[in-house]
């Protein structure tokens, strides 16, 4: 018997130290081609632009170009969906963002499951939403814009880039937490939502600051609040919502990558280091911070699925009050 159950015990170690050499080897070899990253929104917005100035870095730790493909459509799920079927090799990846966390409580169903057909690789930034109003509304604070909307609730405009975008869930967090109410008009993306504002279709929009930073600092948009915990750099003279008393307000976007579910794990672990190591690239970090972005502390994959996994609880909750479903 003792003889018996030796021989299991050494089977069993010479089949991990097998796997562990072979997981070496993998990763010793990888990449040797092309990396796809999925971006699943249109190009020219928050997440497009931030995913190409991560990649360009990534690519050259990496040693291998990374192709930036978008997948756009019924609310990020279809740039999801093609990377949780996409093959587990390592060269295909998900640029993933709020919609990771917000579209299993929007969508009553959906051809995969985000916990467990998608892994969390590495967290780059995250990114505040900012109220924003144009400066012929008259509008020059939060509180101002919160007066009207009690005031005449039916003649205050609420754009947003869709029902359950995240332009509409940060907006959501801002008129639910200050009690009010305000017309909702949906637009098919964040550019025409933020543009019916420009034009004074509509009087107010919650988009990410990177977005809109340029339309602020020229004067064409006046910010009244940022709905982060702090002012951020970028922008200063823009005061926060926790400042203003609306703590509830807070509506953090993000931008990091998933992989498929089963990618090899010597795989995920280069890549994460990959992209720890573009994070600490001074260019890079210059640029993030000019696009209004602020570099998280710990990129660890293991750190990205707690903090996905907090805000699809957060964000359920207020979808539910609200009753939001996803178009």
């Amino acid at each position: 018997m003792i003889a018996k159950a030796l021989r299991r015990f050494v089977t069993a170690a010479m089949l991990l130290c097998a796997a562990l050499a072979g997981g070496a080897a993998l990763a010793d070899s990888y990449p040797d081609h092309p990396i796809k990253w999925i971006v699943p929104w249109p190009a020219g917005g928050t997440t497009d632009v931030i995913a190409r100035n991560v990649a360009q870095t990534v690519s050259e730790k990496l040693g291998v170009p990374i192709v930036i493909e978008n997948k756009a459509g019924a609310a990020a799920v279809i740039g999801m969906n093609t990377v949780a079927k996409a093959p587990p090799d390592g060269y295909t990846f998900l640029v993933s963002d709020a919609a990771v966390a917000t579209a299993p409580s929007l969508n009553k169903s959906m051809p995969f499951d985000t916990a467990r057909d998608l892994t969390a690789v590495a967290m780059f930034i995250t990114v505040p939403h900012v109220v924003i109003v144009s400066p012929a509304s008259g509008i020059t604070s939060l509180d101002a814009l919160i007066a009207r909307a009690r005031k005449d609730p039916d003649a205050l405009y609420f754009s947003s880039g869709g029902i359950g975008s995240p332009l509409h869930l940060a907006g959501e967090a801002v008129r639910t937490t200050a009690g009010i109410r305000w017309v909702h008009v949906p637009y098919k993306g964040g550019a025409p939502a933020i543009l019916a504002v420009m034009s004074g279709d509509a009087q107010v929009v919650v988009p990410s600051l990177p977005s809109v930073l340029q339309q602020i600092q020229s004067g064409k948009l006046v910010g009244l609040a940022v709905t982060g915990p702090t002012r951020v750099a970028s922008a200063p003279g823009i005061p926060s919502v926790a400042e203003l008393g609306y703590p509830g307000a807070l509506a953090l976007g993000w931008i990091g990558i998933h992989a498929p579910a089963g990618t090899p794990k010597a795989i995920l672990q280069k890549v994460e280091q990959a992209c720890r190591a573009a994070l600490a690239d001074p260019g890079l970090r210059q640029r993030l911070a000019e696009q209004g972005g602020d570099i998280v502390q710990d990129p660890s994959g293991a750190a990205y699925a707690l903090f996905v996994a907090a805000e699809a609880a957060r964000w359920d909750g207020v979808v539910k009050a609200a009753g939001i479903t996803a178009e």
